[in-house]
């Protein structure tokens, strides 16, 4: 009378079957209740067509009560004529389905159906492919009533389901680590959750199956996120146990911080990763810094520095040059328009190139003096906080021998010629180093955003 418990083990133990009752007496079962009233078997139904096409109907024509699924297109009229009992046997009984179906029918069976004051349900996800998954969260996120409902899951999609219901009810989510010796649980602020979800490339881009894993690492693009689980995976201490550990990309380098801010704030050890051309941009520097935890004063008179140096490092075309290429810009008649794509290359070529540029493909190693020591001191404290800036230069830099003319095919050639397997013992450390930092305790980091 006070609990119903769902059980992964048991949920596919089908009751779609019910006895008469007197019914002087209220109904006690969900299938008399369905039976007794039509429009809550028509608002049953249209949450399993929505799922799975089909529809649920309770035939009465049989000694008791049977859930099958389908419609009769008939009128039901008492006492049935002969015609409607062979439209419902022609129905599939419930039992016969797909485990999906099943699973489905009887957790929705026991929980929206006059629920029990306290609701436990084991793995909700189970059987179900993740758009009904998804569906199931967001059905029972509006549940109606006092029903205390506790669920446990391991269903990014089941919990992108919750956090979607437009009338939630009142929500608790408690995250399980069990990453060290002794597990702990953590209550998350569902706002900050829901946040990981407002920015449409986020909610896109899988960041909540973070919430499912021991560490994240997160990173600027798919490509660099491939790349660097291969690289974790060629480097991992095979006698180590076994790394939990997601990669996931923020669509640019302008979310990577707080992207990270909000999984740690979850209790997640998070770790980004961006080429060194994270630096060239002051603000952007800032506001990782404050996102990751830190002030960025301290580091100011060295993004000046280097940002100085590649300044000075900026190259312009030639006249004759600037002809040349002017001449593969301008293609069509002489009448044509020019184009967005032609004028954004003409005044990329009147500005020149950034000293950036190159510093990307040849990394610190370029440097020298104080521009070197300045890189270096910015690299370890961003480091410190997390941010770990490719020495290097960028993603492409780690594998040289393999041209990055084309940014699109070097990744497929790095795969297609087994190089990722050999990775250099700079990128090696780089992977140790992240690895380390992920292993310390996740330190709270305020809101940025707090008292301004």
């Amino acid at each position: 009378m006070l609990v119903t418990e769902q059980w992964t083990n048991s949920r596919l133990q089908v009751r779609a079957a019910s006895e008469r009752w007197d019914h002087a007496e209220p109904a006690a079962d969900p299938v008399q209740f369905l039976y007794e009233d039509p429009a809550l078997l028509r608002a049953f139904s249209a949450y399993t067509v929505e799922a799975f096409g089909e529809e649920i109907a309770v035939d009465w024509t049989v000694p008791g009560l049977q859930l099958r699924v389908g419609k009769t297109g008939m009128a039901d009229v008492a006492p049935p004529s002969s015609d409607l009992v062979d439209a419902y046997r022609r129905l599939p009984d419930l039992s016969v389905q797909g485990d999906g179906f099943k699973s489905f029918v009887q957790i929705l069976l026991h929980t929206m159906l006059r629920p029990t004051p306290v609701i436990l349900i084991d793995e909700p996800e189970a059987f179900l492919h993740p758009p009904q998954a998804r569906l199931l969260g967001r059905i029972l996120a509006q549940m109606p009533g006092q029903t205390q409902v506790f669920v446990a899951t391991h269903s990014a999609d089941f919990l992108a389901g919750v956090l979607e219901a437009r009338k939630s009810r009142d929500l608790c989510l408690v995250r399980l680590d069990r990453s060290s010796e002794s597990p702990r649980a953590r209550v998350l602020a569902p706002d900050t959750v829901t946040e990981l979800l407002s920015t449409p490339l986020l909610r896109y881009s899988n960041i909540i199956s973070g919430l499912f894993y021991d560490r994240v690492v997160l990173c600027e693009s798919e490509g660099d996120c491939q790349f660097y689980a291969a690289a974790f995976d060629v480097t991992r201490d095979s006698a180590a146990a076994y790394e939990n550990t997601l990669f996931l990309h923020t669509s640019g380098k302008a979310r990577l911080a707080d992207t990270a801010r909000r999984l740690r704030q979850c209790g997640i050890p998070t770790a980004v990763i961006a080429d060194l051309d994270f630096l060239n941009d002051h603000g952007t520097v800032k506001r990782a810094v404050s996102a990751l935890g830190s002030d960025v004063t301290p580091l100011t008179a060295d993004i000046k520095a280097l940002n100085d140096h590649a300044s000075g490092l900026r190259t312009f075309l030639t006249l004759a040059s600037f002809r040349k290429e002017l001449a593969t810009v301008l293609t069509g008649s002489g009448n044509d328009p020019l184009t967005e794509r032609m004028t954004d290359h003409i005044n990329k070529m009147i500005k020149g190139s950034s000293g950036w540029g190159g510093l990307k493909k040849s990394g610190l190693n370029a440097l020298s003096g104080e521009a070197y020591a300045a890189g270096e001191r910015l690299l370890n404290a961003t480091a410190d906080l997390g941010l770990f800036l490719v020495a290097c230069g960028e993603l492409e830099s780690w594998v040289r021998k393999i041209s990055s003319s084309n940014k699109q095919n070097w990744l497929a050639e790095v795969f297609n010629s087994a190089e990722y397997l050999s990775p250099s013992a700079e990128l090696q450390a780089f992977c140790k180093q992240i690895r380390n930092f992920l292993q310390q305790p996740v330190k709270e980091t305020s809101d940025p955003t707090e008292g301004a």
